[in-house]
């Protein structure tokens, strides 16, 4: 098999700069497929009311040039649209912080959440995972979709591309279902099963400022200069981990559970890269997140998945005692002690499968990521 990723590189997101790499990308990357008929819909990473300067959501001026695009491509009238975490509820304020409201009015698209229309039941043939999947009706009836992931880093699956981008489009019960598990593996496996239901047409990817560190929610954005487009998500997304500067990519999960199945590249070999050569990508220094039993030397890694833990502790003086962890936990496994007193919210730990949802959802930050002894010395052996 073969593979194409265009590449363009863009230092800043004034409007013409971004509107030409844009271009340049889904240019280099053969051009979008001239099929579409009825709406374009837009998936954007809007998983929360976060300001664009926060890197937490793709930049409103590339989901603008995105929606340029397509109106110039293929003449259909283009929707924007995410399915945010379920407690951010009020998607007025979401579309207005991530200013996409404004990237909207400038195409003439329209946008609202997915959720618009309810979910449904989606086919289950090859699933690896999950035993059923309900996915925005929205998303299951667009005539072409066109995903727009902003590239971050994630304590869950190392990266948060176009794959990881599509499962926004699952209803909240399949999500935390596909959280419900200490096994690595079985979330890619689960996160791939939501993605093989439709996968989209064509992807361009947000990578001009991206998030390091901690990430989906909490990292520190840092500038990395590129916007990537192509018809094939892991092999979008194998570009995407060498900016962050993964020597293989296939040590990430989800890129091997991917190249498992026949979704996407085995060797890099099979991808070619049209705008710039592979050793232009890595961002010299770029924090990385998760991972951390390849760190380990090789003697310790058949007990390193029992040893490394990253897993949720509370900041009292952060935490303003919302409940929101609580009802996002997909086991349980944090208690919201009632009365007077001390009634902040407690984490189970013989329950919790360290997803780490709460961290990721936490409004102020409070359920922090802690990094035990192993998992810090894993960090510090990490090249």
């Amino acid at each position: 098999m073969s593979f194409t990723v265009g590449v363009a590189r863009c230092g800043d997101y004034g409007r013409e700069n971004v509107s030409r790499a844009v271009a340049k990308a889904v240019n280099r990357a053969g051009g979008m497929p001239e099929n579409a008929c009825g709406e374009v819909l837009i998936k954007a990473n809007l998983l929360s009311p976060a300001e664009p300067e926060r890197a937490v959501t793709t930049h409103p001026e590339v989901v603008r040039a995105i929606a340029e695009e397509v109106r110039k491509r293929l003449g259909a009238r283009v929707h924007i649209a995410d399915n945010p975490g379920f407690i951010f509820t009020d998607t007025a304020e979401l579309f207005k912080k991530t200013k996409i409201d404004e990237a909207a009015a400038m195409e003439g698209a329209s946008y609202g959440p997915l959720a618009e229309g309810g979910f449904r039941e989606a086919g289950t043939g090859g699933f690896k995972a999950l035993t059923g999947a309900r996915i925005s009706a929205r998303y299951l009836d667009a005539a072409f979709c066109v995903n727009a992931p902003k590239l971050k880093t994630h304590l869950e699956t190392e990266i948060s591309g176009c794959i990881k981008n599509i499962f926004g489009t699952a209803d909240t019960d399949t999500r935390k279902k596909c959280h419900n598990s200490r096994s690595r593996k079985r979330l890619a496996d689960a996160i791939l099963d939501v993605y093989s239901v439709k996968p989209p047409q064509f992807h361009i990817m947000d990578a001009i400022e991206s998030m390091e560190g901690d990430g989906p929610s909490y990292g520190l954005p840092r500038k990395t200069g590129f916007v990537l487009a192509g018809a094939d998500a892991p092999a979008v997304d194998w570009a995407a981990a060498t900016i962050m500067g993964y020597d293989n990519p296939l040590d990430i999960p989800l890129l091997a559970a991917a190249a498992a199945r026949g979704m996407g590249p085995v060797l890099r070999g099979e991808i070619s890269l049209v705008g710039a050569e592979w050793d232009e990508l890595p961002v010299k220094g770029f924090k990385k997140s998760s991972g951390y039993v390849r760190a380990l030397p090789t003697f310790l890694r058949g007990v390193g998945y029992r040893l490394v833990s990253v897993a949720p502790r509370l900041d009292p003086d952060k935490c303003v005692k919302c409940g929101i962890c609580a009802r996002v936990c997909p086991v349980s496994a944090i208690l919201l002690k009632s009365g007077a007193g001390d009634n902040f919210p407690s984490v189970q730990k013989n329950k919790c499968v360290c997803c780490l949802c709460c961290h990721e959802m936490c409004p102020t930050g409070a359920m922090a990521a802690h990094k035990n002894l192993f998992a810090r010395l894993a960090e510090k052996l990490r090249v």
